[in-house]
């Protein structure tokens, strides 16, 4: 048997969008009472005219619904028409890059201008500044159903047809903020929480929290009443954690500040030298990793600062409150290297050694501990080891 090509699957290209829903062959039953909708969102379209994006994260965005009625499923697919969507096309190139691709084009007109308006507002700088495909999630808020990415960028859908309603909407203008995560948190009453960062803070680098009250029915964008719950600064003033998610408690937020770090300078650097932005992280392998707990209701952080050992994480997988402790779990690895090295068009197909160690991680965090102790050092326990190697 041949060995599976994973760049065959992971750099698969949707040439032509499924726009009519087809029916899905079942097998099985699926039960009568199951009914709803499952929206999907993910990088989709990997080549244009003679160019390919280098980084799986970096593809056109590709929506999918698949619709459940009884007994039966439907799906269909739709790009997402972002500006940078059209632009591409328009120029049957890859003009306007991505994570790990540099495009064609000007970089000062790519990633580097996302960057120069962190600092520099102004309206021409924000009509240059087209990062907005939104490849990563989607979420409600409210009745309003978005398309995310890392930036400050989201794009409004259409749940049934998968339309792209509008234009872009850029969070900056509503809240301070200059990159936010893909993966918010919606609350019982229909609240959104999200995470940030915020570049322009007088006192340095924040991360910071927003909430999003919920609208219906409303001609305005739901993020039109955001507001910044907490503000958490950053150890590192020019070189900030990455972060791509953050956990929640009923009554705790939890932040985690890992040694894979944006470097500021570099970024800079980056727009004149024709590198991606994944050029400009960098994984710090003798920094320990920071937990952050921060109150919903007051946004005041814990006094207490919890350390571990380096750790890179994606994705939080959960967190509970249980006899004066907070449990959190997260799918972590022991190093951040593999985004770079092992997940780009010409390694993809190597045998990653990264994952080797990858599994879920339980960190038990005291709330209650001695007022002079402002630092706990401790360690993790693994709920379940993993490795993911293709043979």
């Amino acid at each position: 048997m041949d060995k599976p090509d994973r760049q065959s699957y992971a750099f698969r290209n949707c040439d032509k969008p499924t726009i009519s829903p087809v029916i899905g062959v079942v097998k099985g039953e699926i039960p009568k009472w199951l009914n709803g909708t499952l929206t999907r969102n993910g990088p989709g379209i990997q080549t244009i005219g003679p160019d390919t994006y280098r980084h799986m994260f970096d593809g056109l965005a590709i929506i999918h619904r698949f619709h459940i009625a009884a007994g039966n499923v439907t799906y269909n697919n739709r790009p997402l028409e972002s500006n940078t969507y059209h632009k591409n096309m328009a120029t049957e190139r890859i003009v306007v890059g991505g994570f790990g691709t540099v495009g064609i084009g000007d970089p000062c007109d790519t990633l580097f201008s996302k960057f120069k308006s962190m600092f520099i507002s102004s309206d021409k700088q924000k009509e240059m500044t087209i990062i907005d495909n939104c490849n990563v999630n989607v979420a409600y808020y409210g009745d309003q159903l978005y398309a995310m990415t890392e930036t400050d960028f989201v794009r409004r859908i259409d749940p049934t047809t998968l339309n792209t309603i509008g234009d872009k909407v850029t969070l900056s203008d509503y809240v301070v903020v200059n990159q936010a995560s893909a993966h918010p948190h919606i609350l019982e009453d229909g609240t959104v929480l999200n995470s940030g960062v915020n570049y322009k803070h007088k006192n340095g680098v924040h991360y910071i929290i927003i909430q999003v009250p919920p609208s219906y029915d409303s001609s305005e964008t739901s993020f039109k009443n955001a507001k910044i719950i907490a503000k958490i600064p950053s150890r590192w003033k020019f070189y900030p954690g990455y972060h791509h998610s953050f956990g929640i408690t009923k009554n705790k937020i939890i932040f985690i500040e890992q040694p894979y770090c944006i470097s500021l300078p570099r970024l800079i650097i980056s727009g004149f030298m024709r590198k991606a932005f994944q050029d400009a992280l960098t994984w710090y392998p003798k920094e320990k990793t920071r937990i952050h707990v921060i109150s919903m209701e007051t946004g005041e952080i814990h006094p207490i600062v919890y350390e571990t050992e380096k750790l890179f994480t994606f994705h939080h997988a959960n967190a509970y409150e249980e006899d004066g402790h907070i449990v959190v779990d997260v799918s972590a690895y022991n190093s951040a290297d593999f985004v770079n090295k092992d997940i780009d068009l010409n390694t993809v197909n190597n045998r990653a050694t990264a994952y080797e160690g990858a599994g879920v991680r339980r960190y038990v965090l005291p709330l209650v501990v001695s007022s002079e102790v402002k630092i706990i050092l401790f360690k993790f326990c693994y709920i379940v080891r993993y490795f993911v190697i293709l043979e």
